[in-house]
C-alpha cells in the first residue's frame, strides 16, 4: 500500500504559512539580536523549556544562598550519622531509577569533601568535653566508610550497565562529571576500611547502644552489597551469589523496622545533602531538582532489587529457552514492584549470552538445540538427518545458514525480553523481517526434499517450518499488545488493534493444532503447546468481544483511520519485504479490517458468549499442567487469575443486548495498564493493589 507522506498528513493538510506574521512582529528588531528581561540570560531561557523527559526538566529556578555553608567536619552525633547512611542510600536507589549521578549521589555533599575527612589528614586532638557524644571518628571513620563503600557500589553498577545491554540516557545516566567514583579503589582495600570502621564501633565506648549495632548493621550490609555486585559483574554464575544475596537481605531486615528520627531543622546534618549542588557542576543536560524519596520506600526499592537479582540467578541456572520466554513475558506484562531497574536488566542479559557463551556454559549451538526439543519434542540431530537424507538439491543443504540465523535470532529475542518496553517494541517491530526471512528459507528446503517413504510418519522438517511460523506470529501480537501498554493508541486504533490481534491469534492456533499431533501427550513439549492452545482462545475470545464493543461505540473518520493504520503499521511494509517473493503471512490488512466494521456494525445479534467462554477457558487454566514455566508457573498462573478477573468484570458490568449496547457510554470502558495491560475495565472497577 503506498502512499504520499507530504501529501496524506494525519490530521489533514489545511496549515497556513505564519512566516509573515512573526516578521511584520520582528520588523523593529536588528538580525541576530535576542530580547531579554534584566537578569535573565541565554542559558535561563534554555533551561527554561520542557524536553518532554520529566528528569532532565529543569525549569527556571534560581540558586538558594540563604542556607549556611556546609562543613564535612561538623560534629555529628551517631543518629544523625545513621540517618546521613540511610539517606545515601536514598541517593542510590534513585540513580538506579534513571537519574542523574548528578542529581542524586553527587547531591550528597561528602562525596565532595573525601580528603577533607580522611582520618589520614585531619589535624588531632581530643574534642571538646561539650561534644563527647558527638566523636570525630564518627565522620572520619565510620562515614567516610560508609561513603567509599557507597562509591564503590555505584562503580560496580557503573561498569555493568556500560556494557551495552541498556541504553545511556534511556535508561540510565553514565555522566559522571569528572568527579571520582573510587574506581582506582580495589573491593578488597574498600571491605577492609568497612571492617575497621565496624571494629572501632565494636570497640570504642564513644558509641552506646542502639546505635553502635545500627551503624554496624548498615556497614555489614554497605559490605555485602560490595561483594554482591562484584562477584556479579566477573562471575555471573558463580555458586556463592544466591548466598550473597541472602545474606543481604538478612541484614536488610533489621534495617528496615528500626530507623533513626529526623535531624532537628539547624542540625548540621541536613546540611549534607544539598539537591541544588549539581547545578554547579558542568553537565551536558539541564538538571532539575528532585526530592529523595522517605526512607520507607528506599528500603522497599532495595529489597525489590535483592530479590529480583535472587530471580536472576534462578534463571541463570535454567537451561531452557522458554523457561527464560515465560519470565521474561511475565516481568514486561505485570511487573513486580521495584524489579525493573536498569541494573537488573542487564545483569539478566549478561547471565544469558556474554558475548561468547550461552548460560556460561553452552556453545551458541544450545538455543537451536533448545529450539527443537522444546517446541517439536525432537532432538536437533534428527531434523537435520531429515534433511540430509531427503535432500535433493544442486547445492549442499543451507544447515549451517538456518543455525546461524536461528542463533542470532533467539538470542536476541531472549535478550529484547529485558529491553524498556517502547525498545523492546521496536524491536520485535523490526525482527519481524528476520523472522520472515527464516521462515523462506524453510519454504525453499522443504521444496528440495523429496516426499517421505512413510507417509504416517512426521515431516519434521514441514513441522519446523510451521514452528518458525508460529514464533513470528507471537512477535506480531506483542508488537500489537505492547500498544495499548504503552498508551499508544486512539479510539479507532484500538479497534484495529482487537481486530487485527483475532486475526493473528486465528493463524498462531492453527500453527498448534499443526504441531500438537503426534507429540507424546506426557512431555513439556506437549503441556506448553496446550496451555498456549488454551491461553491464546481465551485471548481471542476477549478480544472478539472487546473489538465488538469498540467498533459499534466509535464514529470513524475513515480518512484519518487509514493515515494512522499506515503510520502505526510501517513496519509491515518496509521495502524489505518487496525483494523477496513470498508474502509475509499475518501482516494487517485495512480493506479486510473496513469490511468487518461494516459487517459488525451491520449485525445486530450481540451476546457475551466469546466472553463466558474465554471464562470458562482460563479457570481451566489456572489449574493445567505448568509446561516449562518450571518455577514461574505460579506467577503465570498469577496472571491468568488476573485476566479472568477483568473477563469477570466485563461480564457482570458491559451490556448483554445490542439494544443497551447502543445506550452504553463507551467512557466506562477504561484502560489502565496497572490493572491489565491490554483489555479495559469498566470504571467501577477498583484497580489492583500495588
Amino acid at each position: 500500500m503506498e502512499y504520499d507522506p507530504l501529501v496524506d498528513l494525519p490530521g489533514g493538510d489545511n496549515f497556513h504559512d505564519v512566516t509573515a506574521l512573526f516578521e511584520d512582529a520582528a520588523e523593529d528588531m536588528h538580525p541576530g539580536a535576542l530580547m531579554l528581561t534584566n537578569g535573565f540570560t541565554l542559558l535561563d531561557a534554555m533551561s527554561s523549556f520542557e524536553i518532554g523527559e520529566p528528569r532532565f526538566d529543569s525549569g527556571l529556578a534560581l540558586l538558594d544562598k540563604s542556607k549556611p555553608s556546609f562543613n564535612p567536619l561538623a560534629p555529628l552525633t551517631p543518629e544523625e550519622v545513621c540517618w546521613i547512611i540511610d539517606r545515601s542510600f536514598s541517593c542510590e536507589m534513585e540513580w538506579h531509577s534513571g537519574y542523574t549521578l548528578s542529581q542524586t549521589i553527587y547531591s550528597f555533599l561528602y562525596v565532595h569533601s573525601l580528603k577533607e575527612i580522611d582520618p589520614d589528614l585531619v589535624p588531632g586532638g581530643s574534642p571538646p568535653r561539650s561534644d563527647s557524644l558527638r566523636p570525630p571518628e564518627l565522620i572520619t571513620v565510620v562515614l567516610r566508610a560508609a561513603l567509599l563503600g557507597l562509591l564503590k557500589c555505584c562503580d560496580l553498577s557503573w561498569r555493568e550497565l556500560n556494557k551495552g545491554n541498556v541504553y545511556d540516557a534511556e535508561d540510565w545516566q553514565s555522566e559522571k562529571c569528572d568527579v571520582p567514583l573510587s574506581e582506582a579503589l580495589p573491593v578488597k582495600y574498600i571491605c577492609k576500611v568497612l571492617d575497621e570502621a565496624c571494629r572501632w564501633l565494636e570497640t570504642s565506648a564513644k558509641v552506646q547502644q542502639p546505635w553502635k549495632a545500627m551503624l554496624m548493621n548498615r556497614l555489614m550490609f554497605r559490605k555485602s552489597l560490595i561483594v554482591l555486585f562484584e562477584t556479579q559483574l566477573s562471575q555471573p554464575h558463580s555458586s556463592l551469589l544466591p548466598t550473597m544475596i541472602n545474606l543481604s537481605l538478612q541484614l536488610l531486615r533489621p534495617i528496615m523496622t528500626v530507623t533513626p528520627s529526623e535531624p532537628a531543622a539547624d542540625s548540621p546534618a541536613r546540611l549534607a545533602f544539598d539537591p541544588q549542588f549539581p547545578r554547579g557542576i558542568v553537565s551536558y543536560i539541564p538538571l532539575h531538582i528532585i526530592q529523595l524519596p522517605d526512607q520507607t520506600h528506599t528500603w522497599a526499592l532495595l529489597e525489590g532489587l535483592l530479590t529480583s537479582l535472587r530471580n536472576v540467578n534462578d534463571l541463570a541456572n535454567t537451561a531452557e529457552l522458554t523457561t527464560w520466554e515465560v519470565a521474561g513475558h511475565l516481568q514486561l506484562w505485570c511487573p513486580r514492584p521495584h524489579s525493573r531497574f536498569p541494573y537488573v536488566r542487564s545483569i539478566t542479559q549478561s547471565a544469558f549470552w556474554d558475548g561468547v557463551l550461552v548460560l556460561n556454559k553452552f556453545a551458541l549451538k544450545h538455543v537451536v538445540v533448545q529450539f527443537f526439543r522444546e517446541t517439536l519434542d525432537i532432538p536437533y540431530d534428527v531434523f537435520t538427518q531429515n534433511i540430509m537424507t531427503r535432500w535433493q538439491g544442486p547445492a549442499p543443504p543451507p544447515l549451517a545458514q538456518i543455525e546461524r540465523t536461528m542463533t542470532q535470532i533467539l538470542i536476541t529475542n531472549i535478550k529484547a525480553l529485558w529491553y524498556n518496553p517502547p525498545r523492546r517494541r521496536r524491536f520485535c517491530a523490526k525482527s519481524l523481517f528476520d523472522w520472515h526471512e527464516l521462515f523462506v528459507v524453510f519454504m525453499d528446503v522443504c521444496v528440495r526434499l523429496a516426499p517421505l517413504e512413510d507417509q504416517k510418519k512426521l515431516d519434521h522438517v514441514r513441522r519446523a517450518r510451521v514452528a518458525v511460523l508460529m514464533y513470528r506470529l507471537c512477535v506480531v501480537r506483542e508488537v500489537v499488545l505492547s500498544g495499548f501498554q504503552l498508551s499508544l493508541y486512539t479510539n479507532e486504533e484500538r479497534v484495529f488493534a482487537y481486530w487485527y490481534v483475532v486475526q493473528v491469534l486465528e493463524m498462531h492456533l492453527s500453527c498448534i493444532d499443526q504441531l500438537m499431533p503426534g507429540m507424546s501427550s506426557d512431555s513439556n513439549a506437549y503441556f506448553e503447546l496446550s496451555y498456549q492452545l488454551q491461553f491464546l482462545t481465551a485471548l481471542q475470545s476477549l478480544s472478539i468481544t472487546v473489538f465488538a464493543i469498540t467498533v459499534k461505540q466509535t464514529t470513524f473518520s475513515w480518512r484519518r483511520t487509514r493515515l494512522n493504520f499506515l503510520r502505526r503499521y510501517k513496519w509491515a511494509f518496509t521495502p524489505e519485504y518487496e525483494d523477496i517473493d513470498l508474502q509475509p503471512f499475518g501482516h494487517p490488512s485495512f480493506t479486510k479490517f473496513a469490511t468487518a466494521c461494516e459487517s459488525m456494525q451491520k449485525d445486530k445479534q450481540f451476546s457475551l458468549d466469546s466472553i463466558a467462554l474465554a471464562i470458562e477457558v482460563l479457570s481451566c487454566l489456572v489449574t493445567s499442567p505448568d509446561g516449562w514455566a518450571g518455577r514461574w508457573s505460579e506467577e503465570r498462573k498469577k496472571f491468568v487469575q488476573k485476566l479472568l478477573d477483568v473477563c469477570i468484570d466485563l461480564q457482570r458490568h458491559l451490556p448483554s443486548t445490542e439494544q443497551a449496547l447502543t445506550t452504553c457510554d463507551a467512557k466506562t470502558l477504561k484502560w489502565d495498564a496497572d490493572v491489565h495491560p491490554w483489555f479495559p475495565i469498566i470504571s467501577a472497577f477498583p484497580p489492583a493493589p500495588p
